[in-house]
């Protein structure tokens, strides 16, 4: 299931790239959360929201915040980089998820996860080389997004147990929905499409539904399975995913030095996650 996710986030980087030329990025946003949480609300019904106490929705509302952090500095990004940088840089997040469970979950960082975020940086070097070389503001704002996507990750760890997978994620998506509609009303010209081409239909069905409604109710339902790090391993399919739909949709062309850095990006993402853990000993045992 969690792969099935990666799958679909990748594809949306191009459709995202194509629906923001047509509308701006807040309004694109909230219009999408906004029928994925129609779509989830339907799917919860009355007795999936009987389940979910004050916490749930407190907890919902946090993780719902942190989403739309990640998605707002994913999409300006988009806007002024590639998206298939967008898709490598934000699969960072698999590395920031061993070095942030340390201090957040009291889970100490291997040291497969520092070599990972070094190997992963070097990747970031090729992959936004220029001369004289500097970081691209929009590939800056994704590895901002990283962040914030770590830090869902490891939220859905600690916070999904015993709550209604599909309220507890249509909270977080209708949170994410009012968030992009405040951000829209003051900062944008429109809120709203002024037309619906057929492009931007596809964009709204495709990011709403798949990409969004599925896909956090998947992460929301099974992710609670595994451990953070191992389903941070699974996230690493998405920059693939990303950098192929963006070449075939797109036709967008990655030089030999791009390549070598994304495949860098996901050794080090790969790296991070799959080296031991220090083990830690109980004095009392």
């Amino acid at each position: 299931m969690l792969v099935s996710v990666t799958l679909f986030w990748g594809a949306t980087f191009p459709i995202v790239k194509e629906a923001i030329e047509i509308l701006p990025v807040m309004a694109f946003l909230w219009v999408r959360f906004a029928f994925a949480a129609i779509v989830l609300a339907l799917l919860a019904g009355r007795r999936g929201f009987a389940h979910l106490d004050a916490r749930g929705w407190l907890r919902g509302i946090v993780l719902g915040s942190l989403l739309f952090a990640a998605y707002a500095f994913q999409t300006f990004g988009l806007e002024i980089t590639s998206s298939a940088n967008t898709g490598f840089l934000t699969g960072l997040n698999v590395v920031w998820v061993p070095l942030l469970a340390g201090p957040l979950l009291k889970k100490p960082a291997a040291v497969g996860a520092k070599i990972g975020v070094a190997i992963a940086l070097c990747g970031l070097l090729l992959l936004t080389w220029h001369w004289p070389w500097h970081l691209n503001p929009g590939d800056l704002l994704v590895v901002i997004c990283s962040l914030f996507v770590a830090l869902h990750i490891l939220g859905l760890d600690c916070w999904t147990q015993g709550s209604d997978a599909r309220a507890l994620t249509c909270v977080q998506i209708a949170t994410m929905a009012v968030l992009g509609c405040l951000g829209s009303l003051i900062f944008e010209p429109i809120s709203w499409p002024r037309s619906w081409p057929m492009s931007l239909v596809v964009a709204f069905l495709v990011t709403s539904i798949l990409a969004t409604a599925y896909a956090f109710w998947a992460m929301t339902s099974f992710q609670c399975l595994t451990t953070p790090t191992r389903a941070a391993l699974i996230y690493t399919l998405e920059p693939v995913w990303g950098a192929v739909f963006s070449v075939v949709l797109l036709g967008e062309q990655l030089s030999s030095l791009a390549w070598a850095g994304g495949c860098l990006i996901v050794a080090g993402m790969v790296f991070a996650e799959v080296w031991p853990k220090p083990r830690v000993y109980d004095a009392g045992v």
